[in-house]
């Protein structure tokens, strides 16, 4: 029972523990003998501080109205809670989420540390000192932004004259990857692609960000209308907003990868670190903030990435709210998870099926690219995305597939330059 109340007070929630009910919630007979001394064990416990640090002032102990020994424990506020005879150790220190309660990893009780203290992984030192920010400089100058006007101490990124993990996790330095994995069927059984991206987490989200939109797939089919119809796998706004949040708001203590999967049926986005102190999905989805990396999250909101700290979640369920499948999300201590349906994974549930005559496959769009040169040989790329209403840089893949096959040439400049069929 011991290591029962060291799991409510290291919790978020706290919780209560019933003496002398079985796991059915039938009240066990037991004589005022066993009470008593079941009473006085629990308050030896909190007295003699074998729960360490002290946490009296968060449980309390009474017979409720069915004569039942209640145990009301509120999450302590001086966290890691011990076994005081172990240490603040895994062996000593228990932890509980929802109804699991399991030795806490040594992660886990850095954390905890954290927190109590008030100590952010980004304002701390950094281990590295010797950085450069040349993609965060091109950035700057990207947004019409001088770079040598940022007050590198006020925001966040020098303390004591040092840098800090702020610095280094925008720095081209920053050596902890975003993985993504393209698989054919429904699990991890078969890669059809991979990529990882490193450096600076703004050089990161740009690279993911043009990734994935080579990965959203569009169906792109022919009615006999005037105007072809267009089905996107994932809607690019929602998508958007969960891979900013994974990098706004993940745990940067940890040193695990953001990663981003995608599937026949589904995507998923998975982010280090659940809900940062004691958030509940449903307060997120209201709007409470809670920020793990105030600092960098101000930062990208300057450059433009995202435009308001805490709706990205209700933006991401309003770009469903007129369809049949709905994105998932699953959170805990040490991982926060969205899922993404396939909109065009099996078309017989859909509405869309039943307008679609014909599907264009990706070679269908190479003959429409083909098409389009044979008529006009100087169209340009982004020309050639708006006569076919396909995204720039979907149209800059295939033509890079195309040239590398040999099918086609360009020669000449960009702007001045012509296509030219290869026999």
């Amino acid at each position: 029972m011991k290591t029962e109340v060291i799991a409510f007070l290291n919790s978020y929630l706290g919780g209560k523990i019933y003496v002398g009910v079985d796991n059915f919630g039938n009240i066990l007979k037991i004589s005022q003998e066993e009470k008593d001394l079941n009473e006085s064990k629990i308050i030896n416990w909190i007295r003699d501080e074998s729960i360490y640090p002290n946490c009296s002032e968060f449980v309390s102990i009474k017979y409720n109205e069915d004569d039942v020994l209640e145990i009301s424990i509120t999450p302590g506020n001086n966290k890691p809670y011990f076994l005081k005879e172990k240490g603040p150790k895994s062996s000593g220190v228990y932890i509980r989420y929802g109804r699991n309660k399991s030795q806490a990893s040594q992660e886990e009780i850095t954390r905890m540390i954290m927190e109590s203290n008030n100590i952010f992984y980004e304002e701390m030192i950094s281990s590295i000192q010797d950085l450069t920010f040349n993609y965060l400089k091109l950035k700057f100058e990207e947004k019409n932004l001088e770079f040598k006007e940022f007050k590198m101490v006020t925001s966040g990124f020098i303390r004591d004259n040092k840098y800090t993990n702020l610095a280094f996790i925008f720095s081209d330095q920053y050596d902890v990857e975003t993985k993504i994995g393209v698989y054919h069927g429904l699990d991890r059984a078969v890669f059809k692609s991979k990529k990882e991206f490193g450096g600076s987490i703004i050089k990161q989200i740009d690279k993911t960000l043009e990734y994935y939109d080579l990965c959203n797939e569009t169906r792109i089919v022919i009615d006999g209308s005037p105007m072809r119809k267009e089905f996107v796998s994932y809607h690019n706004k929602a998508v958007r907003e969960a891979i900013l949040n994974c990098y706004c708001h993940r745990d940067y203590n940890r040193r695990s990868n953001i990663k981003i999967e995608f599937f026949d049926d589904r995507c998923e986005i998975i982010s280090p670190g659940g809900f940062y102190g004691g958030l509940t999905l449903e307060e997120a989805l209201n709007g409470v903030q809670s920020f793990r990396n105030k600092y960098l999250v101000q930062l990208l909101h300057k450059l433009g990435y995202i435009e308001n700290y805490s709706s990205g979640l209700d933006r991401i369920f309003k770009e469903y709210k007129n369809d049949k499948v709905k994105p998932a999300i699953e959170t805990t201590l040490n991982m926060f998870k969205v899922t993404f349906p396939n909109m065009n994974y099996k078309f017989d549930d859909q509405e869309i099926d039943q307008e679609t005559d014909q599907e264009i496959d990706q070679e269908s769009i190479q003959r429409m690219i083909l098409e389009v040169i044979k008529n006009e040989p100087t169209i340009t790329r982004n020309g050639m995305a708006k006569k076919l209403n396909i995204s720039s840089t979907k149209i800059k893949h295939y033509l890079d597939k195309m040239r590398n096959s040999g099918l086609i040439v360009h020669k000449g400049s960009t702007k001045s330059g012509h296509w030219e069929i290869v026999d």
